[in-house]
C-alpha cells in the first residue's frame, strides 16, 4: 500500500521553488483542504422540529439527538451545536429582557 502525503506536504516539500506570490497562491488554493467547515443550512422544516424539542427539553440526550439526526437527515454534532446556539441565544434574549426592565424602571424612578 502506498501513503500518499497530503497535498499541503507536497506543496511544502518544493516552496523553495516558487516566489512569494506563487506560494501565496498555492495556499489559497489549498485552503479548502483546512480550515473552517461549510455551513450548515437548516430548512425551515428542520427548524421547526428542533424547536419544538427544545421547548419540551433544552439538554437532549445522545439518542433523542442521534434520532433527530436521522429524521433530520443531518449529522448528530450538527444538531448538538445547533442546540448549543440556541441555548446561549436563550440566554442571551433573557438577559437583554433583564437589562430593559432594569432601564425601565430606572427611568420611571427618575420621573416620580
Amino acid at each position: 500500500m502506498v501513503d500518499h502525503p497530503m497535498p499541503e506536504e507536497r506543496a511544502s516539500k518544493y516552496e523553495n521553488y516558487f516566489s512569494a506570490s506563487e506560494r501565496l497562491s498555492l495556499k489559497r488554493e489549498l485552503s479548502w483542504y483546512r480550515g473552517r467547515r461549510p455551513r450548515t443550512a437548516f430548512t425551515q422544516n428542520q427548524i421547526e422540529v428542533l424547536e419544538n424539542v427544545f421547548r419540551v427539553n433544552c439538554y437532549p440526550g445522545i439518542d433523542i439527538r442521534e434520532d433527530l439526526a436521522r429524521k433530520l437527515n443531518l449529522e448528530e454534532d450538527r444538531i448538538q451545536i445547533w442546540f448549543q446556539n440556541r441555548r446561549a441565544k436563550l440566554k442571551r434574549s433573557h438577559r437583554e429582557s433583564q437589562f430593559l426592565m432594569v432601564k425601565k424602571n430606572f427611568n420611571t424612578n427618575l420621573l416620580e
